[in-house]
């Protein structure tokens, strides 16, 4: 498709073609379009994203001889309330920040039937099955095969349309040291040492989309926050190496049935003390069906908990106030990874008396506790020094200022008035490790972009017509051109649904020619999904 051109070349018919006009609104009332041989791809303004989206929209217009445009929502929450409440039409954004490092995250909290991630609806009843094969396998090869054998089947439905692997990249000011990226290429706030007066570290967020409470938050704005201000049971090292945390012990002899012991003297930051309620109360609520929180799945492998009425969480049982056990409903051999996602966290006895008010200003275990939330303008946080866990904290606090766009928080690094940037924005991808030179973070992390269509979308089922159409528009985006000219060496095209960074990833998986670029194979698969029903 771009044979031939230099790389300004590239870029100028990457972008020419299908640039956002205005607000991206006005034909759609910003909910998009998927028929009338138009497509619209919603993304969130706030973040790094115009330019990739538009590169797409452009491969695919070119190729299929439609128009596919993209579809600008000016911020993360306003994205992701309209792929909640399912108002989108079309295809929308969308990535995977692991919550724990095994491939089974990556496909179990997206695609498995009823997941609380599952944004396209996708439903498969093998899929499901070797997920849940997978889990009770006796050794780390057969889990994998078998969750190999399940990505090949999501190649065959592509519920969401892999695009490439995402590194951590960033940057940091002259004031800090200590800068890390973890697996999940999040900063590792807490090692960050700073000359400035007070000892704060200043990072740049996005504003939450719910209320700041661990079972109901799925998503990176809330999510670093949640992970600061609560300890789980375990947590993982920046390298995803997996450490006893609030836990004394964590002991199974069949992976179904677990025995927890805590650590004694851990205490929330209003001085109660931490013990087994604090973990079964909280889980029970976060699983409670009409409670509707987006985390309640990670519950659904224990005893009692049910997607079809409310019902305790009958596998907690507490033996005293440091000790309780878990019943699954079945053996999962990562079940002790999966304690380490927030979803796990404990709650202090005063959140059941006001849930809502309790997420405005939450009160944790964790490293640093809550000072303020100014809606839209910024969190702060301080050190917490009663924490009683193995984390270094290397500064007093963390302010996270939330940003409209990643150019402005770009330059608030380049005037150091910003210490710590997890993302660069387009315009600065092929400068910024020149300009920021040691200050500069460029590693491999475990996150994966795409973009989904909803299932029940017209056109877009997953019937014949429905997959003809997603191996099209797959078919038709160039991704190692669009890497290669936009990104410089910031993104790698995916050959899966997960990330080179996890255990048991090969570039190999069975069917993924499907993410290769093929003109005629994508105009092939259009005419014949066309010939079932004209789009």
């Amino acid at each position: 498709m771009f044979g031939g051109l230099g790389a300004a070349g590239v870029t100028a018919v990457l972008l020419s073609a299908c640039g956002s006009s205005g607000s991206g609104n006005s034909s759609s009332g910003g909910q998009g379009a998927a028929s009338g041989g138009r497509l619209t791809l919603a993304y969130n303004s706030d973040g790094p994203h115009k330019a990739w989206v538009e590169a797409v929209c452009n491969s695919v217009s070119n190729t299929l001889g439609i128009t596919m445009e993209p579809l600008p929502l000016a911020q993360f929450s306003e994205l992701r309330s309209q792929i909640t409440d399912r108002t989108l039409v079309g295809a929308f954004r969308t990535g995977w920040q692991a919550d724990y490092p095994a491939m089974a995250n990556f496909l179990g909290a997206q695609y498995r039937t009823g997941a609380g991630s599952n944004d396209s609806d996708y439903s498969n009843q093998e899929f499901d099955r070797l997920l849940s094969e997978a889990a009770v396998a006796s050794d780390e090869a057969g889990a994998t095969d078998l969750l190999l054998q399940a990505q090949s089947l999501l190649l065959q439905d592509l519920p969401t349309i892999p695009l490439w692997y995402q590194n951590g990249f960033g940057g940091h000011s002259s004031l800090v040291s200590g800068v890390v990226f973890d697996w999940k290429s999040v900063p590792a706030y807490g090692r960050i040492a700073t000359t400035a007066p007070g000892g704060v570290v200043r990072a740049n967020g996005t504003e939450p989309q719910n209320p700041l409470i661990p079972s109901n938050t799925n998503e990176v704005g809330g999510g670093r926050v949640i992970d600061l201000l609560f300890a789980n049971l375990v947590r993982f090292e920046t390298d995803g190496t997996l450490v006893n945390e609030v836990a004394e012990s964590i002991e199974t002899q069949d992976n179904q049935t677990y025995t927890i012991k805590i650590k004694d003297g851990w205490t929330f930051t209003d001085g109660t003390p931490v013990t087994s309620d604090s973990f079964i109360k909280a889980w029970n609520y976060g699983a409670l069906l009409s409670n509707a929180h987006l985390s309640s799945y990670f519950y659904d492998v224990i005893e009692g908990f049910s997607y079809d009425k409310d019902s305790e969480l009958t596998g907690l049982v507490k033996v005293d106030d440091l000790t309780f056990t878990i019943t699954l409903k079945a053996p999962a051999s990562d079940f002790k990874q999966r304690l380490g996602y927030s979803a796990f966290a404990p709650l202090p006895e005063v959140a059941f008396a006001d849930m809502k008010a309790f997420g405005q200003a939450p009160i944790g275990n964790g490293p640093y506790k809550i000072d303020s939330w100014t809606h839209d303008a910024e969190i702060v946080l301080s050190k917490n020094t009663d924490y009683k866990g193995g984390q270094q904290i290397a500064n007093e606090g963390v302010t996270f200022t939330l940003y409209a766009d990643y150019d402005a928080a770009y330059n608030d690094l380049l005037a150091d008035s910003l210490d710590v940037l997890d993302a660069i924005p387009d315009s600065a991808l092929s400068s910024f490790v020149g300009e920021l030179g040691s200050r500069a973070v460029n590693q491999p992390g475990a996150v994966i972009q795409g973009f989904s269509i909803n299932v029940s979308a017209e056109h877009f089922k997953m019937d014949e017509e429905g997959r003809l159409r997603r191996a099209a528009i797959s078919r038709a985006i160039n991704r190692k051109e669009i890497c290669d000219t936009l990104y410089y060496g910031t993104r790698t095209p995916a050959s899966d649904y997960t990330s080179p960074v996890i255990a048991g990833w090969t570039e190999s998986v069975k069917g993924n020619e499907v993410l290769s670029f093929d003109e005629a194979e994508a105009k092939r698969l259009w005419e014949q999904a066309n010939a079932i029903s004209e789009f």
